[in-house]
């Protein structure tokens, strides 16, 4: 499933004040990464009637069961994706055609060689790769393995200066996740790299 990110995804932990915040972010997708299940279905809401995309981390839902059933749940609320470090939950999403990103924290050389292994068991389409200074040594590892198809690259954490972001999108990245307000300033800054 090919998906179409901004070169700048807003990433949210606390929606009740992000959703002021937001306003100042002139992409198109949201990513919640921390919620519960009592707020989510209102903050799916209110982004979407902003006009944003909306991707929830489903393992960051409190009371959410981390399965399909609460996959389902998120479904039924109108989100347009999930975020999992589960690759179990990419195998749900898959099942009902639904975008899923595969979130991977590159700590060390066996966290490469388990997302290389991850990525040609479960086929996701999307992958996020954490912290954003481990990314151009990640996507040149995974290049390397000749994967196909290549899934498309987001890559986040600690990514907080517009230069950074260009580097890294200049590096493979589709796109950078980041809750970072002065970065969300920057987007146009940021999308004219893109266009480049």
């Amino acid at each position: 499933m090919k998906i179409d990110f901004p070169p700048l995804i807003a990433a949210v932990w606390d929606s009740k004040t992000d959703i002021e915040r937001i306003r100042r972010y002139k992409g198109n997708t949201v990513f919640i990464l921390k919620t519960d299940l009592i707020s989510v279905q209102g903050q799916i809401k209110a982004y979407k009637k902003m006009s944003f995309r909306v991707f929830v981390d489903i393992d960051f839902v409190d009371g959410l069961s981390g399965d399909e059933y609460g996959f389902r749940f998120l479904k039924l609320q109108g989100l347009d994706g999930i975020i999992t470090v589960k690759p179990r939950l990419i195998e749900v999403a898959k099942k009902y055609a639904y975008p899923a990103v595969l979130r991977s924290f590159a700590l060390d050389s066996s966290a490469l060689c388990h997302l290389h292994e991850t990525i040609l068991s479960y086929r996701p389409d999307i992958i996020e790769i954490l912290p954003g200074c481990a990314f151009p040594k990640v996507i040149a590892y995974l290049r390397e393995k000749q994967i196909q198809p290549f899934p498309v690259c987001i890559s986040a954490g600690l990514v907080d200066d517009v230069q950074e972001a260009k580097f890294l999108i200049r590096s493979g990245a589709q796109a950078v996740s980041s809750s970072s307000e002065a970065l969300w300033d920057q987007y146009q800054n940021i999308e004219r790299e893109v266009s480049r």
